[in-house]
């Protein structure tokens, strides 16, 4: 009729028969692609309980000492209260730790809780997220560190 023969029909049915073969093949290759195990890292969980531990420092010190008295002080507060949280807790590993060091003005009670935890990066503290604040206290010149650890389970 339209001057089309056999072989415009056999061409036809040959491309129609090359994309259903195509398509079947990504649809197969799709539904049978099967990955490689991704092995999860294990999760700690991080227990809801505080531990609190408040230990004395020396505010002037740390703030205007020597290079020398300064890392003997943080030597002695970092060894202080790893001791104190074996005996309490054990050899667990802290996850986050909030100090707060007392001062009578805020810029000094930040300066001072960074200094106080300068050291508290090595052992159980390895990897733990150090926090640092000011706890107002009229008349102190920096006397105490308060450290609230939350540790993995």
């Amino acid at each position: 009729m339209f001057g089309l023969g056999k072989t415009v029909t056999m061409a036809l049915v040959g491309w129609l028969w090359a994309d259903l073969l195509l398509g079947m093949f990504a649809i197969f290759l799709a539904a049978n692609t099967s990955s490689a195990a991704v092995s999860q890292p294990e999760h700690q969980s991080v227990d809801p309980q505080v531990v609190q531990i408040s230990i004395p420092i020396d505010g002037a010190m740390l703030l205007s000492g020597s290079n020398a008295a300064i890392a003997q002080e943080q030597d002695r507060i970092a060894t202080a209260v790893t001791d104190k949280l074996v005996q309490q807790k054990g050899q667990r590993k802290v996850a986050v730790a909030l100090a707060f060091a007392s001062n009578e003005l805020p810029t000094e009670g930040d300066r001072l809780a960074k200094a106080a935890t300068a050291k508290l990066n090595t052992g159980l503290f390895t990897g733990t997220v150090v926090k640092t604040y000011h706890e107002l206290v009229v008349g102190d010149p920096g006397r105490t560190l308060s450290l609230e650890l939350y540790l993995y389970y």
